[in-house]
């Protein structure tokens, strides 16, 4: 078998041992894949190890989860700032037409005068 074969079926061959004797044969001859196949068998082993640690998470974990619901939305926020500053959005937006229609106004007056 060829080390790409062999490095496919490595992972049912540590679980279970039992893939035939070609995958045998070519391990006890391979330094690499042998190499692989004990790297493989030692994560196996370390995530079983993990099976059994619990984790215990952070006190207050659950009064954040618990408060997600009460909190306002990022749009709420905005549409609450509109609302409380519409005001001020509203002269800032009549100042700036009247600034363009000044602008407009004083460039066409300026080009009449300079051709009287």
């Amino acid at each position: 078998m060829r080390c790409e074969e062999v490095r496919e079926i490595l992972p049912a061959y540590g679980r279970d041992g039992d893939t035939g004797l070609p995958v045998r044969r070519h391990l006890s001859r391979c330094a690499d894949c042998s190499a692989e196949l004990a790297r493989y068998n030692s994560l196996a082993r370390s995530l079983e190890d993990l099976r059994t640690q619990a984790a215990e998470p952070p006190a207050e974990l659950f009064h954040q989860l618990a408060s997600i619901p009460y909190r306002t939305s990022r749009a709420q926020e905005v549409r609450t700032h509109v609302t409380r500053n519409r005001n001020r959005y509203a002269t800032g937006v009549a100042v700036a037409v009247i600034g363009a229609a000044g602008a407009a106004f004083w460039k066409t007056r300026r080009g009449r005068v300079a051709t009287a």
